[in-house]
């Protein structure tokens, strides 16, 4: 295999110089042949660099100081703000516990005279129900002579004590009962609103008034198709039944009427008055109830 032979270098070639061989061209060295030296870029030095990094970091932390001083006076300037309403509501909060514990005060004494005046109005009225028993029983005791005639025709002329004492003997006698006008102590007309009235005749003595009243009971029993009434006493006009029984107070007289009503409906067989009293019985074998009070009636109306 032959041998590569290296080609022979030209001694016409010149070679670039290194900078420390520039100065040494020939002074006959051809300029075409002469490469010029290459130029290089400054640049900064590194302790510039850093001094600027610096102040750009220092401009950097006095605007961020700045911005903070800024913020912390707005919110230095807000908390002083709020404190200033903080002692406002802590002084109204005083003012509003002060006037608390003046209304809880007021309310406690207000509460307390409350209380004593409520034992008091139990007091009264304890005293009262007191005092209207008392009235009752002396308007029951001065009516136990008493007996009531209802639905009597009122005259169109005037009438007289001694015309309702007549109506009152006429009617005694009829039930063969004897009544002279000095067996009655009083008597008296009370009107109500129709053509008709009730006449209130008091007698002597208890025993005449219940004999009234039992012939009354057994004169109807007698004569259930002609039952007392205004003819048979002798008074002119239509006529009308007449009704006897012991004369009642205001009290007694509606309460005998709602004892009435209550025996109609809850099926009891019997309903009277004696000395002024109501009483309820159930059936003949039962034992009598004797009835004081509405709210009595109301309570047996629940027991069912």
């Amino acid at each position: 295999m032959p041998r590569h032979a290296r080609s022979p270098s030209s001694s016409n070639l010149l070679h670039t110089q290194s900078d420390t061989d520039v100065t040494n061209i020939p002074p006959n060295t051809s300029t075409t042949a002469f490469v010029s030296q290459r130029n290089k870029r400054q640049r900064q030095s590194s302790d510039e660099e850093l001094i600027s990094f610096k102040d750009e970091i220092r401009m950097m932390l006095d605007e961020w100081k700045e911005t903070q001083n800024t913020l912390l006076n707005k919110l230095m300037s807000e908390i002083s703000e709020i404190k200033k309403q903080n002692n406002q509501i802590k002084l109204s909060n005083e003012e509003i516990e002060k006037s608390l514990d003046f209304l809880n005060a007021q309310y406690e004494d207000m509460k307390t005279k409350v209380e004593g005046l409520q034992t008091e109005r139990k007091q009264f009225l304890s005293q009262i129900a007191s005092l209207e028993e008392k009235i009752e029983d002396m308007q029951k005791t001065s009516k136990l002579t008493a007996i009531e005639m209802r639905n009597v025709p009122i005259p169109t002329k005037t009438e007289t004590k001694s015309d309702l004492c007549n109506i009152v003997k006429n009617t005694c006698k009829v039930l063969n009962v004897n009544v002279e006008q000095m067996t009655i102590k009083d008597v008296y007309r009370i009107n109500g609103k129709s053509s008709k009235g009730t006449i209130i005749a008091e007698f002597t003595t208890v025993v005449l008034k219940k004999d009234v009243i039992q012939a009354a009971k057994h004169y109807n029993k007698q004569h259930p198709n002609q039952r007392l009434n205004s003819n048979i006493i002798g008074l002119s006009g239509p006529t009308t039944p007449i009704f006897i029984s012991e004369a009642l107070t205001n009290k007694g007289r509606r309460l005998f009427f709602l004892a009435r009503d209550f025996a109609k409906t809850q099926d009891f067989n019997y309903c009277w008055t004696n000395n002024g009293r109501v009483y309820l019985r159930k059936t003949s074998d039962s034992p009598h109830i004797e009835i004081k009070t509405e709210t009595q009636l109301s309570n047996l109306k629940n027991q069912k």
